[in-house]
């Protein structure tokens, strides 16, 4: 029997997306093509991936003139007019699916993806994101999908979540980037260490806020993952240490007595599987995303949730209540793998779609989860 074949649409923005999609494909039993930009000439893994399509970026070559039409339309979030590599991105899109007729497509993330795919007839599955998602745009996509994927447990839903979108969410457990792996070493401190872990997205001067934060809690070790130090600035103090990008941060978080991150869901995912004391500090993101997020941590006693960088003379305190919290509490959000979850949903609404497809009768639910 022929496998279903699934396409992904992965946003380019940061890495975050790519990561949950090659979580997922690691364990799809679909044929599966990912479909994206910036980044199609990446090394794309998945158990069964058979081609990955690289989409003319919608953010390049935008004309000022076109690019103030940005926002007109209340049902997308993004339409700049005059813009030749939308009008191909549109095309090269829309073609793949009349050639390809996939059975079935995930979303994660565009509202105009999700509504292109609809227009094309093409069952999809949207994944959804902590933040602010009630302008029409999400709830047009959201709409458009035959369900959505939320990529943390039920208990992690935000309490502006319309009940319909709820009732349309399959939930799942947290996973991680890759299994895991066992330390190459364990490094020795000889005080307790603040790790604080700085991602590939873009951030504000951070060198003297850090410098302050050391001096404030000079009993703690502090190592800074993700930004080189600055020799612009004054050097010290002592216990603060720059390590520039890590290929394998969690040899070096693992055994932190804190860890210090913005509050995206890849971070707070791969921490959080570590079982680490935790400080989530919200980046600016469109949507709040982060500051839901952080909220939603703080609420579930996962983790010290920040809206923004703590006031100076703050981190003494907020480092003895990160140290207090239970986390074990994390055990419930892995209590089964969420790829394996999703994989195994995927592949079933897939099968059904493929099934649908062929058929001329009335058409059967949709798999739950």
């Amino acid at each position: 029997m022929n496998r279903p074949h699934v396409g992904f649409y992965v946003h380019y923005h940061g890495l975050g997306h790519k990561h949950r999609a090659e979580a997922i494909m690691r364990h799809l039993d679909c044929d599966c093509t990912v479909i994206t930009s910036r980044c199609g000439d990446a090394a794309w893994s998945g158990k069964h991936l058979i081609d990955v399509m690289d989409l003319p970026s919608d953010i390049d070559d935008v004309p000022d003139h076109g690019y103030r039409h940005r926002q007109e339309v209340p049902a997308l979030h993004y339409a700049p007019l005059w813009t030749s590599n939308i009008t191909a991105r549109v095309a090269a899109y829309t073609g793949w699916l009349q050639d390809a007729k996939p059975d079935l497509m995930v979303v994660d993330v565009s509202a105009e993806t999700s509504m292109l795919t609809r227009l094309a007839s093409i069952p999809q599955v949207v994944v959804r994101q902590h933040g602010r998602r009630d302008d029409d745009a999400h709830h047009n996509a959201y709409a458009a999908a035959i369900s959505l994927l939320a990529p943390f447990p039920e208990s992690w839903e935000d309490d502006i979540t319309p009940s319909w979108v709820r009732q349309k969410t399959i939930y799942l457990n947290g996973f991680r980037r890759e299994p895991e792996k066992a330390p190459q070493t364990i490094p020795q401190h000889e005080r307790p260490t603040v790790v604080v872990m700085f991602g590939r997205g873009g951030h504000a001067d951070a060198h003297a806020p850090l410098r302050s934060a050391a001096n404030e809690c000079p009993d703690f070790q502090w190592l800074v993952i993700g930004l080189d130090d600055d020799e612009h600035h004054p050097a010290g103090p002592a216990n603060l240490s720059f390590l520039g990008w890590q290929e394998s941060p969690q040899d070096i978080y693992r055994h932190a007595d804190v860890v210090v991150t913005a509050a995206g869901h890849n971070s707070v995912m791969e921490i959080g599987s570590y079982r680490r004391p935790m400080i989530a500090i919200a980046q600016d993101r469109p949507f709040d995303e982060q500051i839901r997020k952080a909220r939603i941590l703080d609420r579930e006693g996962l983790a010290v949730g920040l809206s923004r960088w703590p006031e100076a003379g703050s981190w003494p305190k907020l480092l003895d209540r990160a140290r207090r919290l239970d986390t074990s509490q994390w055990d419930r959000v892995f209590q089964e793998d969420g790829a394996q979850q999703a994989a195994s949903y995927l592949t079933s609404t897939a099968q059904w779609a493929a099934k649908q497809k062929r058929s001329q009768t009335e058409t059967s639910p949709c798999p739950s989860a």
